[in-house]
């Protein structure tokens, strides 16, 4: 039994540049249908990677002639929802020219849609509900069997006489040290590039949820959207096996710069301390970033200086919003002097800080929008990401932004583009706000000269900055029209 795991065709990022990450999904799941199905055998496609066309991945995958075939993303790949409708495409290119090879398909935008998607697209065969390892592979073990029992399969839509069907809901995983290493061995490695075109790039994960409860997150539907509240059951691999992974990066792939794509990475100090202890004994080269709350690195303020020792050259951390209140409606847990502090904290140690902020809630009006880019540009962080709502269903704040949805077309679910309206905006007011914020900030002389001549910021933040510059012309030209394409 063949089994292929597909990343179609896809584009670039208008203000990152080429980005080009590994679908961590698949490296994690490719090595568990490795370790736990004896009977498949494990191929990659990855034509986004290869610079492969539509053409020639259906080509590919004739001479490949897999058994099943595997499209999904995780959490948080870079291309949110907008990543759907590829996969979408992708299948009914396949399926023209093998009508009978099975197709599946997870995510988590899909897990919470997987009815309407499976309805617009009955080229998927399955759909995955959750957290998709367990699950696909034992949908592989069925696959191989004379007469495959579907129904026993927790987590899984398959379609039965033209019905959909969902099984039994899957509890999560426990343990995440129960996981195999990610099988790198499969993907082309020096093909991936971070933000910036930047080589020598590789995104990991190592947790799972997160405590927090922001009411605009797009994760909470991640495991399942029957049991959403699992989203905040916050489950972490060792700290061993975190910088096993590392070191395996950088002693067998080359690997310079690893960006920890967790939701949350340090809402417990016992795991900050626990794996800077491990760095330490490791000794490795590499740089790495990671995604954490602001009160907690307020609270491992003493662990910074060390950090930063072993590696640690960017933190990400998001502030969404620019108000007390609206801090709190949002259950951010944060206030603005943490932010601050957080700030000036990284900026002490040569780290490089890069702030989130959002705009597009119901209430958004250019007063509003004007005083966030207002305060983060006093806060004055190395990077600033601003990004569209997304409202996904099964996050708290979804029912509220339903009558201001106007974007059906998921291509343009990109977090660069508005797809609802505000009461106040029209979503081509939002993008022309959009355009209007990113030029502010990043033409700014004396930020521009801080964080290009710096002698301490990493190159990796370098490469961001630079990357928004040059697209400031192109996306102030299109986001107020809504058409900068992924």
């Amino acid at each position: 039994m063949i089994v292929l795991f597909l990343q179609p065709p896809l584009g670039s990022w208008v203000t990152w540049g080429n980005h080009k990450p590994i679908n961590v999904s698949h490296a994690q799941m490719s090595a568990c249908v490795s370790t736990w199905v004896p009977e498949a055998e494990v191929k990659v496609l990855d034509c986004r990677a290869l610079g492969l066309d539509a053409e020639k991945m259906v080509s590919d995958i004739q001479e490949i002639d897999p058994d099943l075939i595997y499209m999904g993303d995780s959490d948080q790949m870079t291309e949110t929802v907008a990543i759907v409708p590829h996969y979408q495409n992708a299948a009914r290119r396949i399926k023209k020219t093998r009508p009978d090879t099975p197709i599946c398909v997870g995510g988590f935008y899909v897990a919470a849609n997987y009815k309407a998607v499976a309805d617009e697209t009955p080229e998927f065969d399955f759909v995955l509900a959750g957290e998709p390892e367990m699950t696909f592979t034992e949908l592989c073990k069925e696959l191989v069997k004379p007469e495959p029992d579907f129904p026993s399969v927790k987590g899984l839509m398959y379609r039965q006489n033209g019905d959909t069907k969902l099984n039994e809901y899957r509890p999560l995983m426990k343990n995440l040290d129960d996981l195999p290493m990610p099988a790198y061995d499969l993907f082309p490695m020096d093909k991936y590039l971070g933000y910036g075109s930047l080589p020598h790039y590789q995104e990991i994960f190592t947790s799972r949820g997160c405590p927090f409860g922001c009411s605009f997150c797009i994760d909470w539907v991640t495991m399942d959207p029957r049991g959403n509240r699992d989203w905040q059951k916050y489950r972490v691999k060792s700290a061993k096996q975190v910088v096993d992974e590392l070191e395996l990066l950088e002693n067998e792939y080359g690997v310079e710069y690893v960006h920890i794509f967790d939701l949350n990475f340090n809402p417990k100090r016992s795991r900050i301390e626990a794996f800077l202890k491990e760095m330490q004994k490791r000794k490795l080269n590499m740089k790495y970033c990671f995604l954490g709350n602001a009160h907690s690195f307020i609270r491992d303020s003493d662990l910074l200086e060390d950090l930063h020792k072993t590696g640690f050259v960017t933190g990400v951390f998001g502030l969404e919003v620019a108000d007390e209140d609206e801090l709190k409606k949002m259950h951010k847990g944060i206030t603005l002097d943490e932010v601050r502090e957080v700030t000036a904290q990284f900026r002490k140690y040569g780290i490089t800080s890069v702030i989130t902020w959002m705009i597009g809630f119901p209430d958004d009006d250019e007063k509003i929008i004007k005083h966030r880019l207002d305060t983060l540009d006093q806060i004055d962080p190395d990077v600033m990401a601003l990004q569209m709502l997304l409202p996904v269903p099964g996050m708290p704040m979804y029912e509220e932004c339903v009558p201001f949805i106007e974007e059906h077309d998921l291509t343009k679910w990109d977090f660069h583009q508005p797809v609802v309206r505000t009461k106040h905006l029209t979503r081509e007011q939002l993008g022309g706000l959009a355009a209007w914020a990113n030029k502010e900030f990043y033409t700014k002389k004396d930020r521009v000269q801080r964080v290009l001549q710096s002698e301490v910021l990493s190159p990796y933040s370098k490469a961001i900055f630079k990357s928004y510059i040059a697209s400031m012309e192109d996306y102030s030209s299109k986001a107020s029209k809504q058409d900068v394409a992924v």
